[in-house]
């Protein structure tokens, strides 16, 4: 009975299962594995395993029924609505998940600073505000500073006087330049520990000298046994009147001198109006002077206006220099905010015919020989020059026909017109018509 039947229930199971074979993987997959790569949400997850346990039931009872119109064709053909609605459902969830773990903010990763490009405008940037940051500088003029600090006495100056007559007059002086005045007892034997000065005034009954300290050394002595002492070298005492430059003067030893030759725009033909802008002890101006023409002086130092002042003064007093004396003005100022002004405002009485400019250098390192103590003096109390390429390009600009520069022998800034040398210096000559020539 039974092999009987046995090929009846093959032919019934085999029509089962053909329509199912008939199916394509892709749209059973389409359907029913839409969930299997979303693993980050375990909520998902769940409700996916459940939709698809409904949906593989649905399945296995479409297999078990014989008919060829099963709920699978049906499914096929979209006429099972709620299997259609479920599936139709999860793949919505999906969607809607993974469109909401898009938008989820991630973690940003630390990114590594970046170093700021260098680049030739940050640099000049740079470079400006390192200039404006300077200590006292003062823009006068579009890229032009000054430091006002240098009109000023410098603090490392003292003033001393070693008689009680003149102690009045040193504490005067000492106010007037707003300096300290010290006794010279103390001046002397303070220990270098306790004792910041580099110069000194020293008032006594010849004039007022300027020096510089030694630093304190141990010195032996059989009465008073050891002690230090320091020692105030290199005097300089400013005096039109007497010395080298009054016998050169009386007897007319300049009129050859390389400094004559270089301002005057021809033989015998000496220039009206001269203006230094580097005064220091104002001796080149009175050499200049005492040819004939009108010298102004502008310095910004206060000691050394107050030293020329004092020795014009005296100059005034004695007949045989009163004439150069008078032809002389003093100008307690910055040459550069001088010019600057002139030039801003100018007027024919103060333009001069002549610069001369004699900036303050630094010694080589290869000189053996020491400088002359005056100089020596000088470059301790205003040190180097800093301001000569600007000075020299508005003296150049001020100057109705020449600028004068005096400078060591074997430097040449730029190229010069004409040049006039000595043993140890230079001038040279920058016209302003080229025409002009010396003799």
């Amino acid at each position: 009975m039974i092999r009987s039947l046995l090929p009846q229930i093959l032919t019934k199971q085999q029509n089962i299962i053909t329509p199912i074979n008939r199916i394509k993987p892709n749209t059973i997959r389409l359907f029913c594995t839409n969930n299997n790569n979303n693993n980050n949400d375990d909520n998902n997850n769940n409700n996916n395993n459940d939709d698809e346990i409904e949906i593989s039931k649905k399945i296995l009872l479409a297999r078990k029924k014989k008919n060829k119109n099963s709920n699978i064709k049906k499914f096929l053909s979209g006429e099972d609505r709620e299997l259609k609605n479920i599936i139709d459902d999860n793949r919505n969830r999906n969607l809607f998940s993974k469109k909401n773990q898009s938008q989820q903010p991630q973690p940003q990763q630390p990114q590594p600073q970046q170093l700021p490009k260098i680049t030739l405008k940050s640099k000049i940037e740079k470079e400006k505000e390192n200039i404006l940051e300077f200590a006292g500088r003062k823009e006068i003029a579009h890229g032009i500073f000054i430091n006002p600090d240098l009109t000023k006495s410098d603090k490392r100056l003292t003033i001393v006087t070693g008689t009680d007559a003149k102690k009045v007059e040193a504490k005067e002086l000492a106010n007037f330049l707003e300096l300290d005045y010290l006794p010279l007892n103390q001046v002397l034997k303070l220990p270098n520990e306790l004792f910041s000065y580099q110069s000194v005034l020293f008032v006594q009954p010849k004039g007022v000298t300027l020096h510089h300290f030694q630093p304190c050394q141990l010195s032996s002595s059989s009465s008073s046994g050891n002690h230090h002492v320091r020692k105030m070298v290199d005097e300089v005492l400013l005096d039109y009147t007497e010395g080298s430059i009054a016998y050169r003067t009386k007897f007319g030893k300049n009129a050859r001198s390389p400094i004559i030759r270089a301002i005057c725009p021809s033989k015998n033909v000496y220039p009206d109006t001269v203006l230094d802008v580097t005064g220091g002890l104002g001796k080149d101006a009175w050499v200049i002077a005492s040819f004939g023409p009108k010298v102004t002086i502008v310095e910004r130092n206060p000691v050394l206006i107050y030293l020329m002042e004092n020795a014009l003064s005296k100059a005034l007093s004695n007949p045989n220099t009163a004439e150069i004396a008078k032809r002389i003005t003093l100008v307690h100022k910055d040459s550069i905010e001088y010019l600057v002004e002139n030039l801003k405002n100018p007027q024919e009485d103060k333009v001069p015919q002549v610069i001369f400019m004699d900036p303050m250098y630094q010694p080589k390192k290869t000189e053996k020989s020491l400088s002359k103590k005056d100089i020596r003096a000088i470059r301790k109390l205003v040190g180097g020059d800093r301001d000569s390429t600007t000075l020299f390009a508005l003296s150049r600009r001020f100057a109705s026909n020449r600028v004068v520069w005096k400078r060591p022998r074997g430097t040449l800034p730029f190229n010069p017109d004409i040049e006039f040398k000595s043993s140890d210096t230079c001038f040279y000559v920058y016209l302003k018509n080229k025409t002009t020539l010396n003799y």
